[in-house]
């Protein structure tokens, strides 16, 4: 059965604008067909993954801690997500939820594909997830992730969903701060810049989110790049993605308070073989 277009598949499941490229991309590399496949951080719908992909079994983990903490539901979601259990009393299609980390052992080398969209960049225990999802996998398995924004980027902090007390909605893609301004400037500093604009909830909090919120780990681009390096994977391909222009004062400041290192980049795909 031949797959949809790009297109016709946003509109089909109602997927976020980035899953869908980003889907195809890993199906374009790695086949989905007849694969069994462990998604970290995600839960795509049945008829996507079985249906449309032809995987023989796709199982998601959600860590439900994230959308609690935003305050705002995964579209993805799915309302049949059960805990961790026995692998082998889940069916072609499940969506667990719980922390990569802790997946039981029944599932080692159960997989074929781990895939991951948009999650690294929330995932604070990354060397130890690594390691699980490489245990997870057959041999000669493959882990695809591409993921966006990264910390040391333009707009690495994140920012969900936030709202003035007027209704204006702001977010990492409309930024109501300065490019990089959440790696030079100092919590106070940025609160002062909002609330001489905006209502003091809505700086108080931007600040806590950018700052304070566990739904991101704050890892640089390098960072990414040295756990990857260190992991159990026999073979690493990293990509960058996404890269800003950076102004020369910008990036002056920012090689003289972190080094001379990647603040262009916005995202990465990394695609590692066991």
């Amino acid at each position: 059965m031949p797959i949809l277009t790009e297109s016709e598949l946003k509109n089909k499941y109602n997927l976020p604008n980035y899953h869908v490229p980003f889907l195809l991309k890993a199906n374009e590399l790695l086949d989905f067909r007849n694969k069994k496949v462990l998604e970290v951080g995600g839960s795509l719908p049945r008829d996507l993954v079985i249906g449309e992909l032809q995987a023989s079994q796709w199982v998601g983990i959600e860590q439900l801690d994230y959308w609690q903490e935003i305050q705002a539901a995964n579209p993805t979601t799915s309302t049949q997500s059960i805990q961790f259990s026995n692998y082998d009393s889940i069916g072609n299609y499940q969506i667990l939820t719980g922390s990569i980390e802790d997946i039981p052992q029944s599932f080692y080398q159960e997989f074929d594909i781990v895939f991951s969209i948009a999650t690294f960049e929330h995932i604070h225990k990354l060397p130890a997830a690594l390691d699980q999802m490489y245990k997870c996998l057959k041999v000669n398995g493959k882990l695809f992730s591409l993921f966006s924004p990264i910390w040391s980027a333009h707009d690495g902090h994140h920012l969900p969903n936030s709202y003035t007390e007027n209704g204006e909605k702001f977010n990492f893609s409309n930024n109501p701060i300065p490019p990089w301004g959440h790696l030079l400037m100092r919590p106070m500093e940025i609160y002062d810049l909002l609330v001489s604009k905006f209502d003091r909830k809505f700086a108080q909090e931007v600040v806590y989110y950018i700052f304070q919120s566990n739904h991101i780990n704050r890892y640089f681009f390098k960072d990414y790049t040295d756990v990857i390096e260190r992991s159990k994977f026999q073979k690493k391909d990293i990509h960058p993605l996404f890269p800003m222009e950076i102004p020369n004062m910008i990036q002056e400041a920012l090689i003289k308070k972190y080094g001379d290192q990647d603040f262009s980049h916005n995202g990465m795909l990394a695609l590692l073989h066991k």
